[in-house]
């Protein structure tokens, strides 16, 4: 538990100062500088090329980390495969190119005129498509080795740092718009390069062709991947599909909109990131040594720990909404985003809740089920976002993403409960929703400064500290209890 904890603690103190990057670059740099609909386009290549991984990795990551405690003891087998790992990403990528070349034109038809500028950047997305799908790879490396940290300072502070540095560049009429999309492209490969260096550096990588001791277990790894890719896919059209159809059914200004508020909302789960990828190798490892005890405590210990912070979070989120837009530029573009941000912040605070439940059963031997209702999940998504997108608008997307999300996470938490006889809930659970409510409406009543960076200061410092010593008072968790006695993280 330490070296989750350890990882765990480092990886969210690099995601919150991306956190605070991505704010100022989404918040800020972006609807100055940009238009809603210019913003729109950025996000959509960027959601697009997301959708597709699982098509061009094909269960790589989900499959690098669960075989290779299989492997980890034998250097020849390691290097195997790896090597045929990465066959499989730049076979199944050359699939995915060729379709899309085939079939450019039926696809560009799918989207409205307000969308048709987002077909002049194939080639943009197609290369920052393959960069994602080698990075998939690499991290899935470095995860399977309890080393996250570097992965999130490419994806949460070093990206984000570049892209502030494109948008300054733009802004400074250094490159034009045109050649500011083309520098994404550079923003993303230079993070695959460095994950691939320092992969390299950790531990050798030799490419070696001869298969012929792990051929007895490709089929197994084959046989994984193929569920693993299903589920993965499914998982990526629910988080992404809502993106894809505002695009598609309201155009990219509506989208620019949308993905701005979809960010602030998205906010309160970046601690569950840095968990959940620490804490996929501990899964994997005491699945495969039959070692429930262990992972029954670990499952509520995240359960709980996510959900203090998600549900503090969400209350400095809420209170702070009005504040926040008014720190964007042009804030009357975006103001139609609030309800927004409430929305998807509860969706992320659900999935916070049930702790690493996806991750749980993709390890275990019921691995299909997650498959069955993922398939489900994304069908149930996508058909809710096709009614009411048109009849709610953006919030419309919102409000399917939180309704697929409370119901799948329900099912996934029966399903655990019944087959494995654990559950990540407990009377601190119920206790954390409590204190939530108990510290907006006290802080709701305080009244509000004139200066919106005073008040937002104000709020957040005041939620945060009867947040925490309200739960150390009723003692919610040993460790957090642990950590303000001794005045030290670790």
């Amino acid at each position: 538990m330490n070296i989750i904890i350890r990882q765990s603690f480092w990886s969210t103190l690099i995601i919150y100062l991306g956190v605070v990057l991505g704010f100022v670059n989404s918040i800020i740099l972006f609807p100055k500088f940009l238009s809603t609909e210019q913003i729109g386009l950025i996000r959509q290549i960027i959601s697009a090329a997301t959708l597709l991984i699982p098509l061009t990795t094909y269960g790589v990551n989900a499959s690098y980390i669960k075989f290779y405690p299989s492997f980890k003891d034998n250097k020849n087998q390691k290097n195997q495969f790896f090597l045929y790992e990465l066959i499989v990403i730049i076979i199944c990528f050359s699939i995915v190119f060729i379709f899309l070349n085939i079939f450019f034109d039926s696809i560009s038809n799918l989207f409205t005129k307000k969308s048709a500028l987002l077909f002049q950047y194939f080639d943009v997305f197609i290369l920052i498509l393959f960069t994602l799908s080698i990075s998939t790879l690499f991290e899935s490396y470095l995860k399977a080795r309890y080393d996250t940290v570097l992965n999130n300072f490419i994806n949460g502070v070093s990206n984000r740092l570049l892209t502030a540095l494109s948008l300054f560049l733009f802004s400074s009429l250094l490159i034009n718009f045109d050649q500011f999309i083309y520098f994404q492209v550079i923003i993303y490969a230079f993070g695959v390069t460095a994950l691939i260096i320092y992969a390299y550096q950790k531990e050798k990588i030799e490419l070696n062709f001869n298969f012929k001791s792990i051929k007895y277990k490709i089929k197994e790894i084959f046989n994984y991947s193929s569920f693993a890719f299903i589920g993965s896919f499914s998982n990526i059209i629910v988080l992404n599909i809502d993106v894809l159809m505002v695009t598609s059914i309201l155009g990219l200004s509506e989208t620019g909109i949308y993905t701005t508020a979809f960010y602030i909302g998205m906010i309160i789960e970046i601690p569950r990131r840095a968990i959940s990828q620490i804490s996929t190798p501990f899964i994997s490892e005491n699945i495969k040594e039959n070692n429930f005890k262990k992972i029954e405590k670990n499952y509520k210990d995240v359960s709980i720990h996510q959900m203090l912070i998600g549900v503090l979070f969400y209350v400095i989120l809420i209170l702070n909404v009005d504040n926040i837009f008014n720190l964007i530029p042009n804030s009357k573009e975006f103001s139609a985003g609030k309800d927004v941000v409430y929305i998807i912040g509860l969706s992320r605070l659900v999935i916070m809740v049930f702790s690493y439940n996806s991750e749980l059963i993709s390890f275990s031997k019921y691995y299909k089920f997650t498959v069955i209702t993922i398939i489900a999940l994304a069908v149930i998504t996508v058909t809710l976002n096709f009614y009411l997108i048109p009849e709610y608008g953006m919030v419309g997307a919102a409000y399917a993403s939180l309704l697929s999300l409370i119901f799948f996470n329900l099912i996934k938490y029966i399903f655990i409960k019944i087959k494995m006889k654990i559950t990540p809930f407990s009377i601190n659970s119920i206790k954390t929703v409590l204190v939530g409510i108990f510290v907006y409406l006290a802080v709701l009543s305080i009244p509000e400064s004139n200066n919106t960076i005073v008040d937002i200061i104000i709020k957040t410092t005041l939620s945060s500290f009867i947040f925490v010593i309200t739960a150390y008072t009723l003692k919610i968790s040993p460790e957090l209890n642990k950590l303000i006695k001794n005045k030290i993280i670790i």
